[in-house]
């Protein structure tokens, strides 16, 4: 991988952690529990409640994405990104700019 593949990559990474922060920061209203004492039907509730626990794991998905991708920028910057995980082969460039936080090449993904 070049230097300036790399330096796009970082940016990607960075720029995504960003957006993740920005979306985290925000208030959700999704994912407040609904109180018992409103009074709403039964499906209300339901569809509620169901409602709360899409946004609960939406927000756990961004949080675990979130950690990839520092755990990326780590390796950006201590020199080890970019290099399967099992056979140490160099992880394609196309595969790590649709996912930058890859770990493994795509034959030991299979």
């Amino acid at each position: 991988m070049t230097p300036e593949q790399l330096v796009r990559i970082r940016l990607k990474v960075e720029k995504r952690i960003a957006e993740i922060d920005v979306f985290l920061a925000e208030d959700d209203p999704e994912s407040k529990p609904v109180a018992p004492d409103v009074a709403i039907g039964r499906l209300s509730r339901l569809e509620s409640m169901q409602s709360q626990q899409m946004s609960l794991a939406q927000r756990r998905r961004q949080r675990e994405e979130k950690e990839r991708l520092e755990n990326a920028l780590e390796r950006i910057n201590g020199g080890a990104y970019g290099n399967c995980a099992y056979c140490l082969s160099p992880i394609s460039y196309e595969r790590l700019e649709a996912m930058p936080d890859a770990v493994v090449c795509v034959s030991c993904a299979r």
